[in-house]
């Protein structure tokens, strides 16, 4: 008799590679080192973050500019990293969703290796993929946040929230990484 856990679908993918983005991830932490950025005048501002508790786990997002949030649960079996790429591919369908035109658009995420996962030429995860691809449909602009900023602080809290929450569906949400 199998574990069932060896049945359930896998987040990795035959690798793909992406050499050319038309959005920029920026990881900068000296834009940080003040804790109150100016950010750019007309700007969308997003912040995203994941979380796993014994709980479960979850995405967040937070709208500054628009005033927005949103938490997801994801059940028992993601990981950090799946959080934190979730968030950031639910933000890039939210942007998508309301079909901005000619704005600027900034992502930030504290989630260093999420951001070095989407900033590789390789992909061997589904849902990097997946994220890859809205943020080309988005064309937007990605750059990392940092502790002590109140938009990140209110992102990690949706995702604590939503990583309490149950998870409406089958396990597991997001393929076994």
């Amino acid at each position: 008799m199998s574990d069932p856990i060896l049945d359930m679908r896998s987040d990795y993918t035959i690798p793909v590679y992406y050499y050319s983005k038309i959005f920029n991830v920026i990881i900068d932490w000296d834009y940080w080192r003040n804790k109150d950025p100016v950010f750019p005048e007309g700007a969308l501002i997003w912040f995203t973050d994941g979380s796993r508790a014994n709980s479960g786990t979850g995405s967040g997002i937070f709208g500054l500019r628009p005033n927005r949030n949103f938490s997801f649960p994801l059940g028992k079996f993601a990981t950090v990293f799946q959080t934190e790429i979730y968030a950031i591919l639910q933000c890039a369908c939210e942007n998508i969703r309301r079909a901005y035109k000619n704005k600027r658009i900034l992502i930030f995420s504290d989630g260093q290796v999420a951001l070095k996962a989407l900033s590789s030429p390789k992909v061997t995860s589904g849902l990097v993929a997946e994220c890859l691809d809205a943020l080309t449909a988005l064309s937007s602009a990605l750059v990392q946040g940092h502790r002590g900023i109140h938009g990140n602080y209110e992102a990690g809290k949706l995702a604590r929230q939503a990583s309490a929450m149950p998870l409406l569906g089958p396990e597991p949400a997001l393929g076994i990484r």
